[in-house]
């Protein structure tokens, strides 16, 4: 990969959830390119967002009713691809979610953690 992107971080914040599954690939879609571009790439999910992260939840979420790729196999493939899967410790709260809730990978960060992300990455992507 270039070395324009060395170093390079993407900050993706994705406040979409289950009952707006539209909304929900292309931000794990853009993080996955990133991700595949060679920079440090993190996905933060807030407010409905958090739901999807729910063990069990996107397994149930097809954007094609044809096709056998769940919102849950996106998730699993962005894990793979070394992209970071963050939560917001306040927006779990909202759906009544633990650490036991979470699917495997996905790490919980205090609510002023966006702030120093955000300050610390080169482009921030908001869906």
């Amino acid at each position: 990969m270039s070395d324009d992107f060395e170093e390079k971080k993407i900050l993706v914040i994705q406040t979409h959830g289950i009952e707006t599954p539209r909304r929900t690939y292309s931000p794990i879609f853009y993080a996955m390119a990133s991700a595949a571009m060679e920079i440090e790439t993190m996905i933060w999910f807030t407010m409905d967002g958090t739901n999807q992260l729910k063990k069990g939840e996107a397994e149930k979420i097809k954007l094609d009713p044809t096709s056998n790729v769940t919102l849950r196999t996106m998730l699993d493939q962005a894990l793979e691809s070394e992209v970071s899967l963050r939560v917001c410790h306040q927006s779990m709260a909202l759906f009544n979610m633990t650490q036991d809730d979470l699917i495997d990978g996905v790490q919980i960060l205090g609510a002023t953690s966006i702030i120093d992300l955000s300050l610390e990455a080169d482009h921030v992507m908001y869906f």
